[in-house]
């Protein structure tokens, strides 16, 4: 397993955990919804990694670009760093360490 391969799947379960404590703490439904199928789409995305890196790691990319616009959205709404900003954060961080996988010759 890569480096990169491991960037995806902590990604994936931070994500995921992410919804779980959004429900826990606001009694968010949606938090834990929509957390759960980003780190089920990016587990999707891991598992693709393995046989198909270029496809696996673009789609990684494109939920860390729409997770990250949305948690934008939701940070300009709203001013709070918890958990919108950090997310909007990890999420710039993902996708150019995504796109930087995807340029690099051997993923």
């Amino acid at each position: 397993m890569s480096a990169m391969q491991v960037v995806v799947l902590l990604y994936a379960l931070i994500i995921a955990a992410g919804g779980v404590m959004g429900y826990v703490t606001a009694k968010s439904t949606v938090s834990l919804i929509s957390g759960l199928i980003s780190g089920a789409l990016l587990l999707g995305a891991f598992a693709l990694t393995f046989r198909y890196p270029k496809l696996g790691f673009g789609f990684a990319a494109l939920i860390a670009l729409a997770l990250g616009i949305f948690f934008l959205m939701r940070f300009l709404e709203t001013g709070k760093w918890m958990p919108a900003g950090i997310s909007v954060a990890l999420s710039a961080v993902m996708l150019i360490l995504m796109l930087w996988s995807l340029l690099r010759p051997n993923p």
